[in-house]
């Protein structure tokens, strides 16, 4: 017991001299006058390199926060636009509901987007059956099989459309395959695209018209409540026969190909849609925020490495690092606070 006794009360005398008025403590000893100023002459000084390197690292943070204040927005901070960006980190991450969904839901996004070069060949193919015709198509699917090389692709396309259009005999049947290699051009601008067009083809997929109505569906939702994902599952129940179409072609498994699933689809293209020129901005500032953070490490490291009780503190060390406000602000807003999770990555992700 009376050591318990002792440690208290040695514990509350070691603090207790700071109250203590200057001229009632004693000159030397512990807690004295001397020991103070000993204390506070003895204190090193930061070294010259160190605060060099922490200047220099300073005037950079200056450089990235002002471009990122110019680029940060108020609309960033809307729930909405930060549901679709934590759509977006799970998705890419592969997380909870979003696993195994990246690139199935990209590739329905491309569909979509292309619908109507998809449908456009597919008219091509029905509409003009002449030798010629035909025999370019049956070229051009033997080179999906390479569809990853557009460059090629192109240009074995070209070479080959060269050597037969003198060969057909009517300008609307030269026009149609001209137009034909047109809207294979504008699918291979998409890195997705010609991976699409040969998917479509090993499945057999004969109505491309379905993307038009999926797309109209997605457009119908228009200021819709995006959030709320029970009525997205509703409507995608009712249109399940059309998305079933499409598993095989965008890779969902049976266990995947879900109203459930269809509905994280929907929702997230209608976000896309209505928050992709704000997301784009947003990626920008992010990009900045990345290049902010190393030499905001090592600004944090170095004054972390001179604590202020053994190292005299230069003016240096005492302003406020640029920045950090939308750092702060973003880690917060993009952190879930019952699991904890993060859901952006300015560079702290290892």
């Amino acid at each position: 017991m009376n050591k318990k006794t002792d440690t208290a009360i040695t514990s509350l005398s070691s603090d207790s001299h700071k109250d203590v008025p200057w001229w009632n403590r004693s000159v030397i000893g512990e807690d004295s006058l001397v020991e103070d100023l000993l204390g506070k002459f003895s204190k090193q000084e930061v070294s010259e390199s160190a605060l060099f390197l922490h200047n220099r690292e300073m005037t950079d943070l200056k450089v990235f926060a002002k471009t990122a204040e110019a680029i940060d927005n108020e609309k960033f901070g809307q729930e909405e636009f930060l549901i679709f960006v934590k759509m977006q980190y799970l998705l890419r991450k592969g997380i909870n509901e979003y696993q195994g969904l990246y690139e199935s839901l990209q590739l329905l996004k491309v569909a979509i987007d292309a619908k109507d070069c998809f449908i456009s060949i597919d008219q091509a193919e029905l509409r003009y059956r002449g030798t010629k015709q035909q025999e370019f198509y049956e070229f051009v699917e033997s080179l999906l099989s390479d569809h990853e090389n557009k460059a090629a692709f192109r240009e074995q396309v070209h070479m080959r459309l060269a050597d037969l259009l003198p060969q057909i005999k009517t300008e609307e049947g030269r026009t149609a395959l001209q137009n034909y290699a047109k809207y294979l051009d504008q699918l291979s601008d998409n890195e997705l695209g010609l991976k699409l067009l040969s998917l479509f083809k090993t499945y057999e997929l004969a109505d491309y018209s379905i993307l038009r109505v999926i797309s109209e569906l997605i457009q119908s939702l228009g200021k819709r409540d995006l959030l709320d994902f029970k009525g997205l599952v509703a409507l995608v129940r009712v249109n399940y026969g059309l998305f079933e179409k499409l598993q095989a072609i965008i890779g969902l498994s049976e266990r995947q190909s879900t109203p459930e699933t269809y509905g994280l689809m929907i929702q997230f293209i209608a976000l896309a849609n209505r928050h992709g020129i704000s997301h784009l901005k947003f990626d920008e500032l992010i990009k900045v925020m990345k290049k902010w953070y190393k030499p905001y490490q090592a600004v944090i490291g170095i004054r972390q490495e001179h604590p202020p009780s053994e190292y005299k503190q230069p003016k240096e060390f005492k302003e406020a690092i640029p920045g950090v406000e939308i750092y702060e602000k973003y880690k917060k807003w993009l952190t879930d606070k019952k699991t904890g999770m993060v859901f952006i990555d300015f560079g702290d992700d290892h």
